[in-house]
């Protein structure tokens, strides 16, 4: 008999996948004994923990998916009464592995360190072979592993699961206490087996448990709780069911006791959904804001930051006042080298000087200044905010309120006008600013968001395309449209529109990508080399074939009589994808980015050097 289970969550750390790569692959468990019996290596190869992290990671990052989950660790564990040797266990290990993860990164690991045999399998989260995410659900479990893993076992004559027992299999560790007599989920059941007899109300079943030396802690409508005195480990009455049988169940111990009643429809309490909730995922921004403000905490505490807002407001020049009591608030900020080196960049250093001369403003000059360019102040520049984890999220306030912001443990942006100031945060830390800005109704920001977000988006957008000497294009399309184009936002802007539709504002670069994706019958791509759709499977195939074979992407940038000529001096081999230089689809100066393995860089300069007589007409 196998059973296949999950290990606990999905890895979401890197330092969990070298971790978990580490132990599966470690030769000996803590008291020295032989632990590791053999491993194989689907996709990868044996470079250690260390080095398998590494190709882990370079999968990932090479189809941009190296975020949220990254590897996936399950168990296939035999049962101890099974006839099976570590190499049968580990050859099914690696056909259990081959026929649920084609094209996935998995290490196969056969542990023999216990007294039952069992295997490891770490696999990667993204398919090395067409950049998908594994998808580590319940659905996977319970209708692909776990079937495979039965027809194998039947195949090599070894025993099976019975899927109409309802039983989930009783773990080793019981088993091993029960033979003693020594298990307390044994004596647990059979204490409930007297209380059914016995027992003829709630009461007398929880005074019964008690003198059986069975304390129940919790008692509701769906469930109920025991621990074993002296005990810290507590099991549910429908955990122990799943593993001696329905007749333990709530409602089956109840209706034989005789005052079973079905459960009320009434919502759980705010403490019970605090317990049920799933812990949220932390991006790796989140962890470092965190750690960033645990080392230099604000510069300024809510009751100083109403003074503030006070002095600027009857102030006669709000905007010049609010610019000096930020230089103030900013002297106060103390750079921290220890941060996380992954951003270091994140933050510019500020310079203090211990001696100083200030020259003295002139009032004229400085809102002059600021006339045309709004200017930007915060804890963060704001490019770095912007392209950092997370959506973003924009608000318009008072220029009064801005001291506000330097009260809390939050990243932001804000742009100064002449009478109020756009903030930009990340959407996680919306209700912080909800608190700094002493706003009860969430619906206000809201509002502000739904309009300066896309708003803010759509200014940039018009500067590109000034820079570029082209003219912004819209397109009006369903709600429903967008999530079509959610893994390309670089190249648009969505803005909600009084009828509930949604305007795209793009350059005439991207045009043909989109309505591609929008409307992929009524526009199909064409056989052209410049195609965004040819050279998005071109890019991932080659990209899969360089880490299959050990080798590196390599890029050139070419002009657009370049890549035509490499384009028919390679006809038919498709060697190479071509990009807009620009990664959001503009063109600048007429030159474009290629994509072509390690292997066939002497065919590209070859080619390139040598062009056939005949030129291609794209």
């Amino acid at each position: 008999m196998a059973v296949v289970e999950p290990i606990k969550k999905p890895i979401k750390a890197h330092q969990y996948v070298y971790d978990s790569i580490a132990y599966v692959l470690s030769p000996e468990n803590r008291n020295g004994d032989e632990k590791c019996f053999r491993a194989t290596f689907l996709n990868c190869v044996n470079d250690g923990a260390d080095g398998l992290s590494k190709q882990f990671y370079e999968t990932r990052r090479a189809f941009d998916k190296d975020d949220k989950i990254l590897a996936h660790h399950y168990v296939q564990s035999f049962s101890p009464n099974e006839k099976i040797t570590p190499e049968l266990a580990h050859q099914l290990g690696v056909e259990l592995a081959e026929k649920i993860a084609p094209g996935f990164q998995v290490i196969i690991s056969t542990h023999i360190d216990k007294n039952h045999i069992h295997n490891h399998f770490i696999i990667n989260s993204v398919s090395i072979e067409t950049g998908l995410k594994w998808k580590g659900n319940k659905t996977t479990l319970e209708k692909i592993m776990r079937p495979e893993s039965d027809k194998l076992c039947q195949k090599y004559g070894l025993t099976t699961i019975k899927k109409q027992s309802g039983l989930r299999g009783i773990d080793q560790a019981t088993s091993e206490l029960a033979t003693k007599g020594k298990s307390w989920k044994v004596d647990l059941c059979n204490a409930l087996n007297e209380a059914a007899k016995l027992c003829n109300s709630k009461q007398e079943f929880i005074s019964f448990m008690k003198n059986k030396s069975f304390e129940i802690t919790r008692y509701t409508d769906k469930h109920i709780t025991f621990q074993k005195i002296g005990e810290t480990k507590k099991i549910r009455a429908n955990k122990l069911a799943e593993q001696f049988g329905d007749y333990y169940k709530k409602e089956n111990l109840e209706k034989m006791m005789g005052f079973y009643r079905p459960p009320t429809k009434e919502e759980p309490s705010v403490q019970q959904k605090s317990e049920i909730a799933p812990k949220p995922f932390r991006t790796e921004f989140e962890k470092y804001e965190q750690s960033y403000f645990q080392k230099s905490p604000p510069t300024t505490t809510p009751a100083e930051a109403k003074v503030f807002q006070s002095l600027i407001k009857n102030s006669t020049n709000p905007f010049f006042f609010l610019l000096l009591v930020i230089a103030r608030l900013m002297l106060r900020r103390k750079y921290k080298n220890k941060l996380d080196k992954k951003y270091r960049l994140l933050h510019r250093k500020i310079k203090t000087q211990k001696q100083y001369k200030m020259k003295k403003p002139n009032l004229q000059e400085v809102l002059k200044r600021y006339e045309t360019t709004p200017a930007i102040v915060g804890n963060i520049p704001y490019k770095n905010l912007v392209k950092a984890q997370g959506e973003n999220y924009r608000v318009r306030i008072a220029l009064s309120a801005v001291p506000k912001l330097y009260a809390y443990p939050f990243f932001f942006s804000a742009k100064l006008y002449s009478d109020y100031a756009l903030i930009t945060i990340k959407e996680k830390d919306k209700n912080l600013l909800q608190r700094a800005l002493e706003i009860e109704d969430e619906t206000v920001i809201q509002r502000h968001n739904n309009y300066y977000t896309p708003m803010a988006d759509y200014q940039e957008l018009k500067k590109r395309a000034a820079q570029l000497n082209v003219k912004v294009e819209f397109l009006m399309i369903q709600p429903e449209q967008l999530d079509k184009l959610q893994d390309e936002k670089d190249r648009f802007v969505a803005i909600p529109t009084k009828e509930k539709k949604i305007r795209l504002a793009f350059l005439p670069q991207n045009k043909n990508f989109i309505l591609n994706t929008l409307y992929p019958n009524q526009y199909k791509s064409n056989s052209d080399i410049f195609s965004v759709g040819r050279n998005s499977k071109v890019n991932t195939r080659l990209k899969a074939e360089a880490l299959l074979g050990g080798q590196q992407m390599k890029y050139r940038t070419l002009t657009k009589e370049q890549v035509e000529q490499l384009a028919e001096s390679t006809k038919g081999q498709e060697l190479f994808a071509v990009f807009n230089k620009n990664a959001k689809g503009e063109n600048l100066n007429g030159q474009y980015n290629i994509a072509f393995n390690e292997k066939d860089t002497t065919l590209i300069e070859s080619a390139l050097q040598n062009p056939k007589t005949t030129k291609r007409k794209l």
